[in-house]
C-alpha cells in the first residue's frame, strides 16, 4: 500500500449517512412539512405578489439561493457541532403569534414576515446556535422574501422630485412645481409611483448584500457597501428624472416623453447595477475561507422535547386559526348610516374620488351647499379590508399630494392631505374610522381595535370615512368634521 496516498473518506460530504441520523432527517422534514401547511396561506399570497407586482418579482429567487448558499457552506456547516436548541423558540413563538395575528387582522405583512421568519427559525432549532451561526447570512437572507418595500414609494417620490428639482434649477431650466408635478415650459410631468424608483432601491438592496457576503471578507467593507447600494440607487434615480425632464427640455418633447422614459429607465438601472458592482469591485481585497475536511462527522442530536413543544405550539396556533376563521364567518347588519340631510341628489360631482378595493357597500352625500363630498363604506372583513394599504384617498394619476395638516376634532387628531390635480384644483381630504360607535383617525389604533375583536372570535367589521372639501380652508374641513362625529356618535 502507497504511504502517501490520501485514504478516501467517503462521509467527507456525506457523513450524514441516512442510518446514523435517521431521527435528525426525520425531524427536519416533519417541521419543514408542518411549516408548509401552517404557513399556506402566506406563501400562496407571497407567491401572488412576486407574480403580479414587478418590485417583488425576485421573491422567487430568494429561497432557492439562500439554500444554494447554505450548501455552499456545507463543508464548514457540517464540522460544527449539531444539535436541537431550545433558544430558537425565542422567534418561534413570537412569529406563530405573529402569524395568527395576521389571519385574524388580515395583515398580509404580518403574514408574511412570520412565514419567512419561521422557515429560518425552525432550521436554527434543528441545527443548533453553533452550527446555525455558520450559515448566519443565508437564514438571514431569506427575510428577502417577504414582499415589503411600497410603504416607501411616497418618501422615494418625494425625494426624487426634490433632487430633480435642484438639479433642474442648477441648469437654468425654468419650472414650477405643484406637489409632485413639475411644469416647464414645453409641458409637465408627475414624478409617479413608477418614478419612485422603489424597484431600484430594493434590487440593489438585494444585489447589493449578496455580493457583500459573496466577495467581500471585511465586515466594514460589507457594512459600508451594502449602504453605498442603498444610497447608490435613490441618487441615480434622482439622476434619471432630472436627465428625462432635461431631454424633454432640450427636445421639445420629442423624446423622453411617453414610454421612452420607461424605457430609459430600464437601460440606466442595469447601468446602475454595474456601476454598483464596479464599487464593489473597487473595495473588494484579496482573501479566502479555509474549508475544513470533515473527517469523522459526528452524530445529530436531536432534542425530543424541544421537537415535541415545537409540535405542540403549531397544533395549538392551528386550532387557534381554527377558531378565528369559523367565529369570523358569521356576518354582521351593515349599521344604518344617518345622512338623510346630506343626501346633495342634485350636486355636480367632484373630478376627485376614492380608490376602494371592494367594500360591501358605498354611498355618496354632499353637504355645505354641495362643497363637501363624503364618501362611507362598509367593511365585513369576510374577503375585504378595512385598513389597508389598497386603498387610496384619491387615484395617484389625477392628484398629487402638495402637504399635510394635523387638526384636532372632539379630541381626536385628524390627519388632512391636501392634493392638487393636473388642472391645478386644489381640495383637502380627510379620512377616519368607524368601529362600533367609536371613531379612530388613524390607521394603526383601527386596526388593533379591529385585531383585538377578531383574536377573541368576535366581528371586526368596520366603517370608512372620507370627506373631502374643495380648497385648503381648515376651517371648513374642520367644521364638517365635527359635523359628522356628531351625528355619528349619537
Amino acid at each position: 500500500m502507497n504511504k502517501n496516498a490520501v485514504p478516501i473518506i467517503k462521509n467527507e460530504v456525506g457523513g450524514f449517512s441516512f442510518n446514523k441520523n435517521k431521527a435528525f432527517y426525520f425531524s427536519c422534514f416533519s417541521l419543514l412539512f408542518v411549516w408548509a401547511v401552517f404557513c399556506w396561506q402566506g406563501i400562496v399570497t407571497a407567491i401572488q405578489i412576486w407574480y403580479g407586482n414587478e418590485i417583488f418579482n425576485h421573491g422567487f429567487f430568494i429561497l432557492p439561493g439562500a439554500f444554494y448558499l447554505i450548501y455552499l457552506k456545507r463543508k464548514t456547516l457540517l464540522v460544527q457541532p449539531i444539535k436541537t436548541t431550545p433558544l430558537a423558540l425565542i422567534v418561534v413563538i413570537p412569529a406563530l403569534l405573529l402569524y395568527v395575528t395576521g389571519i385574524a387582522g388580515h395583515v398580509q405583512l404580518f403574514l408574511h414576515v412570520a412565514t419567512f421568519t419561521l422557515l429560518p427559525a425552525l432550521i436554527w432549532l434543528m441545527l443548533g446556535t453553533t452550527a446555525a451561526r455558520t450559515i448566519m447570512f443565508p437564514l438571514v437572507f431569506m427575510l428577502f422574501s417577504v414582499p415589503v418595500g411600497e410603504q416607501l414609494i411616497p418618501y422615494l417620490q418625494e425625494i426624487a422630485a426634490d433632487g430633480s428639482v435642484a438639479l433642474l434649477r442648477l441648469t437654468g431650466v425654468p419650472l414650477f412645481r405643484s406637489g409632485l408635478y413639475i411644469e416647464i415650459p414645453q409641458g409637465r410631468f408627475l414624478v409617479a409611483e413608477a418614478c419612485s424608483g422603489v424597484s431600484f432601491f430594493i434590487a440593489s438592496f438585494v444585489i447589493g448584500s449578496l455580493y457583500a457576503y459573496l466577495n467581500l471578507v471585511s465586515s466594514k467593507r460589507r457594512i459600508v457597501f451594502v449602504l453605498i447600494s442603498l444610497i447608490f440607487p435613490i441618487l441615480a434615480n434622482i439622476v434619471r428624472v432630472y436627465g428625462i425632464i432635461l431631454i424633454a427640455y432640450w427636445t421639445d418633447m420629442e423624446h423622453a416623453a411617453g414610454a421612452d422614459h420607461l424605457i430609459y429607465g430600464w437601460f440606466f438601472f442595469a447601468f446602475v447595477i454595474i456601476c454598483l458592482l464596479g464599487i464593489g469591485e473597487l473595495i473588494r481585497e484579496a482573501g479566502f475561507e479555509k474549508v475544513p475536511l470533515i473527517l469523522n462527522p459526528s452524530k445529530c442530536y436531536v432534542g425530543k422535547t424541544t421537537f415535541g413543544v415545537t409540535l405542540f405550539l403549531f397544533i395549538v396556533s392551528g386550532i387557534w386559526l381554527w377558531n378565528i376563521a369559523n367565529t369570523s364567518t358569521s356576518k354582521r347588519e351593515v349599521p344604518p348610516v344617518f345622512l338623510s340631510n346630506l343626501d346633495g341628489t342634485n350636486c355636480n360631482d367632484l373630478t376627485w374620488q376614492p380608490v376602494v378595493i371592494n367594500a360591501d357597500s358605498e354611498r355618496v352625500a354632499f353637504l355645505n351647499e354641495c362643497s363637501i363630498k363624503l364618501y362611507t363604506a362598509w367593511f365585513s372583513e369576510e374577503d375585504n379590508e378595512l385598513v389597508s394599504d389598497l386603498h387610496r384617498l384619491f387615484d395617484p394619476e389625477s392628484f398629487s399630494l402638495s402637504g399635510t395638516t394635523q387638526i384636532e376634532v372632539k379630541g381626536h387628531a385628524f390627519t388632512v392631505n391636501e392634493v392638487v390635480s393636473v388642472k391645478g384644483e386644489k381640495l383637502s381630504i380627510v379620512r377616519w374610522y368607524e368601529f362600533e360607535g367609536s371613531v379612530m383617525p388613524d390607521n394603526v389604533s383601527a386596526k388593533l381595535t379591529q385585531l383585538t375583536s377578531a383574536l377573541i372570535g368576535e366581528p371586526s367589521g368596520g366603517r370608512l370615512w372620507i370627506l373631502t372639501t374643495n380648497g385648503t380652508d381648515i376651517n371648513i374641513t374642520q367644521k364638517a368634521i365635527e359635523n359628522i362625529i356628531s351625528k355619528i356618535e349619537k
